[in-house]
């Protein structure tokens, strides 16, 4: 049975992710952070590694590379899981040696695709080589005298690989050998959260609860901006963009209900889901707000892992409302296309965004893009080749008018006239053959 090592440094998504794993059939080692994850995997030789990229410690992409350079560990296949759905982040991970990336939150199907895809990879890689033995220790290796290290330079990171001690001697100095420090070059260190995760609004007029529930989400990897009152939250949601609201009922002045109200009632503002939260327990405030357009209703006091299950439906939701209003977008615009093909009048650049899509309509808009072009190239030619018979036809014209001008002339007439009794006067002086005579070839005398 594969042994899976979780790392994870949430105790909710721990369970959560452990949970799933164990009934889909894997054995499960836990680990809450980056140093326990390099040590579980030498000792508990894990068949694969799901490897959080925001811990706390040493970070996923800096724990993965680690694990890589290591002979011993090298070859066990690692897949990323991140709430960082960005190009950057996946690019980030693959060059630190994961195999798969996955985002949070995870659609459980795919991952238990990709992650018996990477088994599969791994199996019919075989067993990595066992490293080969150290070099014993010569005369140039450093004896350490309990001396002071050397200085490194404080703005690089540094990966340090420790040679196994040698066996101790009664009548030789401990021989050590030297740690093998490779520094990152300094333009390779940048932050790590360089990337948008989802943003989350939270409307909440406590502000011992208003701040637990912003340090909450933002240890799930979500990005928060906070609001006390009706007021502000409707204030910021026109001011930016946000992927999902946690809204209070009962608050002073502008209260959930009109927060909720005014939302659904802007056309840019009703796409964005939002989950009313209240101490109320009443059926009549639920149906309300679902009436009114809420996606989800949760009551205080609410249980975490229940909290960011609604969170994760929500936001997966607002993904695939996303992706639709993006799919019918790309539509349009492959049908504006097809309209100014028709008028003569095609913009390649309308297409642009379209053929960059890496599913069958971005096939269509390409193949409808290079036949736009060929139609377009073909009108051309044809528009020069009809100028170009314009252009003879008028020399033609033209030069049968200067013809007719030239003929009509009284000097071309006299010629004419000049040339017709010089023909005349030939053909007087050539006799016609007279009929019935005959012809006879005397034989030429001799001289």
């Amino acid at each position: 049975m594969p042994r899976l090592l979780l790392v994870e440094d949430e105790q909710v998504n721990r369970d959560l992710f452990r949970r799933r794993l164990e009934r889909k059939g894997y054995v499960v080692v836990p680990a809450e952070n980056g140093s326990s994850a390099l040590a579980l995997t030498k000792s508990e030789k894990p068949d694969l590694v799901l490897m959080d990229l925001g811990l706390p410690d040493i970070d996923g992409w800096e724990a993965t590379r680690r694990l890589k350079a290591d002979p011993a560990t090298a070859a066990v296949p690692i897949l990323a899981l991140s709430a960082h759905a960005t190009a950057e982040a996946r690019e980030k991970a693959f060059k630190a040696g994961c195999e798969e990336f996955e985002t949070k939150p995870v659609n459980w199907e795919a991952l238990f695709k990709k992650i018996e895809e990477a088994l599969a990879r791994s199996k019919a890689r075989g067993p990595a080589p066992s490293p080969p033995p150290p070099p014993p220790p010569t005369a140039d290796d450093e004896v350490d005298f309990g001396g002071a290290p050397a200085e490194t330079d404080p703005g690089a990171t540094t990966e340090v690989m420790r040679a196994p001690p040698a066996a101790p001697s009664s009548d030789k100095p401990t021989v050590k050998r030297p740690a093998l420090v490779l520094p990152v070059p300094k333009a390779e260190v940048k932050e790590v959260c360089a990337v948008q995760p989802k943003r989350i609004l939270v409307v909440e007029d406590n502000d011992a609860n208003r701040v637990m529930l912003c340090r909450r989400l933002n240890k799930h990897g979500y990005s928060t901006a906070e609001a006390a009152d009706g007021r502000q939250a409707l204030a910021a949601v026109q001011r930016e963009r946000f992927d999902l609201v946690l809204c209070d009922i009962m608050m002073p002045g502008v209260d959930g209900y009109e927060v909720l109200k005014e939302m659904k009632a802007d056309a840019d503002l009703a796409v964005v889901p939002i989950i009313m939260i209240s101490a109320v327990d009443e059926m009549e405030s639920v149906v309300r707000c679902i009436e009114m357009g809420a996606e989800d209703y949760l009551q205080k006091p609410y249980d975490p892992v229940l909290l960011h299950a609604r969170i994760n439906a929500c936001l997966d939701k607002r993904r695939l409302r996303d992706q639709e209003m993006a799919y019918l977008r790309a539509v349009a615009d492959l049908t504006r296309a097809a309209e100014m093909v028709e008028k003569g009048a095609f913009d390649p650049a309308l297409l642009s965004a379209v053929a960059g899509r890496d599913d069958a309509l971005g096939t269509l808009a390409r193949v409808f893009a290079n036949m736009a072009n060929e139609v377009q190239a073909r009108e051309r030619q044809l528009r020069s080749d009809v100028q170009r018979l314009v252009a003879v036809e008028v020399d033609r014209r033209e030069i049968a008018q200067e013809v007719n001008r030239v003929t009509s002339t009284e000097a071309f007439e006299k010629a004419r006239r000049h040339a017709d009794e010089v023909r005349a006067r030939r053909q007087q002086r050539i006799a016609p053959p007279v009929p019935g005579a005959t012809t006879m070839i005397l034989p030429k005398l001799p001289k």
